[in-house]
């Protein structure tokens, strides 16, 4: 570029500056406001997209660096290897047996020695979230470093079995192994692991609820004080200024606040990349190691973004709109009628589809209430505009002049000539509070089975957990009942070929899960003749069979569990599953410990525990778009305050203008948000009282939506009444 080039780019973009609205415009503060937040939304999306990349990147690593190598054979292993599992909460968590075979023995990465037999090393945030995990899986030997953890959440565990409860045979989830480390890892192997979503999920999120607001606020801020921006550029356009001229001028507009958004939004989430975050709402922790590459590439994206931004905004200013001296105006501002026949439609259909149920309801509703909420905006924008005119006198000065308002006359007669702004304004953040809503509601509901699972563990409240094993000889069985508290009971599930399994127990402790009509000494009797009353326990034996199981005396002591996979213990006083899971892995051989039917309800809340996700992403996009909302409110607002200028004679301050902007802005916007939060709650509840019956209710959700709404409308309210209070200070005629 010459430099004769150079000096006119300079000149071109200080025009800009300049003349891009007068200096005591109020609609330069919003202009600036409006790229302000562009940059700040763009920044926090680039920011979440190379932090995801980086953190699965760490992430996948690691699990891949801890991947056991199986040996080729029980000879050549120099480690013996065990899966297993276990549960604390909602969360399901890898417990990995682990015993040296050769003194060379490697270690698993995160351990600084081999544990001594009986001995386990726990994940930090294992031993922060369950303390008993200290003594539950032995005794502790320390933790598990960050180099052998996926996460710094993650919930791990390391045991190594006492002496004569080690595995040193191939089979049953048990291997030996060489080595550890795989060139690519497979995330479903190790339990704590298995409910981990592909990394292109997060994109899909973040990239339509934080792009679409920053692609909002660049349009809105490109249109704001367009009156006098396409009179200017049709001037230049008139003595034969080219595309790049104009758009040189409007990228003066917005070197500076945009430069600002992504110096305000950097800083600090450049901090975060060298000290490490935890999320809010999920809870999840990146340490700070995972984000290093963002040290480097976050600030080298940033002037890439800037950049970018800046294009973007002049590329809206390529063509010329003509010398009118009137801002673009669409065909009429009034919204057609024909979305509120489609949000009826879409509505009726939703009810009918949820009275249908099943797949077919399900795929109905879902359609109906995404067709209801797309025909949702103009409704509003209608509904705000006939309370304006209602509460001005049906459209005529009666209203005005019987409450001597001016204010509420002026304002009003303006929101009824102009439903369009407030469905522009309120749009998004209807579709979005609407979607939401079902989203928690929908992702939280448990099935059928999960949910009785969940009310059953609920009832038992770990006083009847079920113990899987190997076979068990009669020294690990004395052990194991040694460990039990006086009052524990032992029942043991022999597993026949040819019926149902068969649960064995002395007389008194099968009476612990119900009263008996008669002690089964020399018959097997089925569960459902033998327990005339329905109790927790009983019914948890259904759980713990899956269907018909029988029942059948047998004599007590370590003779009953000589051999036994499957044991129940009836626990007696509190921190039954703990001890009865210390006991477990102390004595037994691949030992697990859960409660009858937990099964069933760990995908469903695995499956609820996304919703955290979904709801900490739409809750950024939520607030970016109520801001655009209440910007743009405020853009309409503004752009026609120069009609009061006539006004200045006749009133001084700005009460008189935060009146016309609370009649013309504050009552049509918080009435539309208020429908919107009602439809949105509607549909949800027919969501929950038909298809979704144990699905959370999303009544705080929406709370806290129409709060947030609220705030932002009156804050654009206020700023409206101020601002076009300095706009129309004066008023000079012209053209007398």
């Amino acid at each position: 570029m010459s430099g004769a080039r150079r000096s006119a780019t300079a000149q071109l973009l200080a025009v800009g500056r300049r003349t891009a609205a007068g200096r005591q415009d109020p609609r330069a503060l919003v202009q600036s406001l409006c790229l302000i937040l562009a940059a700040t939304a763009a920044a926090l999306l680039l920011w979440g997209t190379l932090a995801n990349h980086a953190v699965y990147q760490g992430r996948d690593s690691r699990s891949a660096a801890r991947m056991p190598v199986a040996a080729a054979s029980e000879a050549g292993a120099a480690a013996w290897w065990t899966d297993g599992s276990d549960s604390h909460g909602d969360r399901t968590f890898s417990v990995i047996r682990i015993s040296p075979a050769t003194p060379a023995a490697p270690l698993p990465p995160g351990l600084p020695r081999w544990p001594e037999p009986g001995e386990s090393f726990v994940s930090p945030a294992l031993l922060e979230e369950m303390p008993s995990a200290a003594t539950r899986y032995g005794r502790q030997a320390g933790t598990i470093s960050p180099e052998g953890l996926a996460d710094p959440g993650e919930l791990f565990v390391y045991l190594r079995p006492p002496i004569g409860a080690e595995t040193r045979a191939a089979g049953a989830g048990s291997f030996g192994v060489t080595g550890y480390g795989v060139p690519h890892v497979n995330a479903e192997f190790f339990t704590s692991q298995g409910s981990a979503r592909p990394e292109t999920d997060l994109y899909w999120l973040m990239g339509p609820l934080l792009g679409l607001p920053v692609a909002v606020l660049l349009v809105v801020a490109s249109r704001l004080g367009a009156r006098r921006r396409d009179r200017r550029l049709a001037v230049l356009h008139a003595i034969g200024a080219g595309p790049s001229v104009r758009a040189r001028i409007a990228a003066g507009e917005c070197l500076g606040p945009l430069a600002l958004g992504t110096v305000l939004a950097g800083v600090p989430l450049t901090v975060l990349a060298l000290t490490g975050v935890r999320l809010p709402v999920t809870g999840y922790e990146i340490a700070a190691g995972d984000l290093a590459p963002l040290r480097i590439w976050f600030p080298l994206g940033l002037v890439a973004l800037w950049a970018a931004l800046c294009s973007l905004f002049a590329a809206l200013h390529l063509r010329s709109r003509g010398g009118s001296g009137n801002r673009p105006r669409p065909a009429g501002d009034r919204p057609p009628s024909w979305p509120g026949y489609l949000c009826a439609a879409g509505a009726v259909s939703a009810l009918w589809g949820a009275m249908i149920g099943g797949a077919v309801g399900v795929r109905i509703f879902m359609a109906a209430t995404v067709l209801a909420l797309a025909g949702l905006p103009p409704v509003l924008g209608r509904a705000a505009a006939g309370l304006a005119a209602r509460l001005t006198g049906r459209g005529t000065a009666d209203g005005g002049k019987r409450s001597g308002d001016a204010a509420r006359l002026i304002g009003g007669r303006w929101a009824a000539a102009h439903p369009g702004v407030i469905a522009r304004a309120s749009a998004a953040l209807a579709v979005l509070l609407g979607l939401l809503a079902q989203m928690q509601v929908t992702v939280t509901d448990l099935t059928t089975e999960a949910r009785a699972a969940t009310v059953l563990a609920e009832k038992l409240d770990g006083r009847m957990v079920r113990v899987s094993s190997a076979p068990a000889d009669p020294a690990a069985a004395e052990r194991f009942l040694a460990a039990l508290a006086p009052g524990d009971r032992v029942l043991r599930i022999t597993e026949s070929d040819s019926g149902p399994p068969v649960l064995g127990g002395t007389c008194e402790d099968l009476a612990a899960l119900g009263p008996l009509t008669t002690c089964p000494r020399t018959t097997t009797v089925s569960a459902e003749h033998l327990y005339t009353a329905r109790t927790p326990r009983t019914e948890a034996l259904r759980w713990t069979a899956g269907g018909t199981m029988g029942v059948r005396a047998a004599a007590a002591g370590p003779g009953l569990m000589r051999g036994a996979e499957q044991l129940v213990v009836l626990t007696a006083g509190p921190g039954g599953r703990d001890r009865v899971a210390g006991a477990a892995y102390a004595s037994l051989r691949q030992s697990s410990v859960s409660v009858p039917g937990e099964e069933y309800a760990a995908g469903s809340k695995a499956r609820a525990r996304i919703a955290d996700w979904v709801v900490l992403v739409a809750l950024a996009g939520f607030v970016l778009l109520a801001l655009t909302g209440a910007v743009g409110l405020l853009h309409a607002f503004l752009d026609r305050a120069e009609e009061l200028r006539p006004l200045a004679g006749y009133t001084s301050g700005a009460r008189f203008h935060l009146r016309i902007a609370w009649w013309g802005m504050g009552v049509p916007m918080g009435f539309a948000l208020m429908l919107a939060t009602g439809f949105a709650a509607v549909l949800a509840g027919v969501n929950l009282g038909f298809l979704a019956r144990s699905g959370d209710s999303p009544l705080g959700l929406l709370g806290a939506g129409l709060a947030l709404s609220a705030v932002l409308c009156a804050a654009a309210t206020a700023a409206g009444g101020l601002l076009s209070s300095r706009f129309t200070h004066r008023w000079v005629p012209s053209g007398d």
